[in-house]
């Protein structure tokens, strides 16, 4: 369980917009260009983290993209629920269906506490701390 690109260039994205400043548009190929992401795919991130209302947009020639809520409010958890919701926390690191405490696969013991700290890393890491370089 690792972040997938779609959820990387999604962070990528939102530190970069929030980099910009309050109000500042940033358009799609601006930040394709900057971010070294693939348009196309950038712009289906992009309307995804606006149907979520992470992003606004604003259509025209000065259009463009700016954080909908304030960078210190967007978790990566948030951008992680919105482009990778199928992806199960719990499950095996090894990929087995019958991995728990009772029937542990042999990395269970060791990969517990690893995921239990990345899935609070994505909780509590927000957009600002990411711009800021924390």
């Amino acid at each position: 369980m690792l972040l997938s690109k779609t959820t990387g260039y999604g962070i990528r994205a939102l530190v970069y917009i929030a980099q910009q400043g309050v109000s500042q548009l940033c358009g799609l190929q601006e930040i394709a260009a900057e971010e070294n992401i693939p348009p196309a795919y950038l712009g289906k991130v992009l309307g995804d983290l606006r149907k979520h209302q992470l992003l606004r947009s604003v259509k025209g020639l000065h259009g463009g993209y700016e954080l909908a809520q304030p960078a210190d409010k967007i978790t990566l958890w948030d951008v992680y629920q919105i482009l990778d919701p199928l992806i199960d926390c719990n499950q095996c690191i090894l990929g087995l269906t019958h991995c728990e405490e009772r029937n542990p696969c042999a990395l269970h013991d060791s990969w517990i506490p690893i995921k239990d700290e990345f899935v609070e890393m994505l909780r509590t890491k927000t957009i600002a701390q990411i711009s800021n370089g924390n």
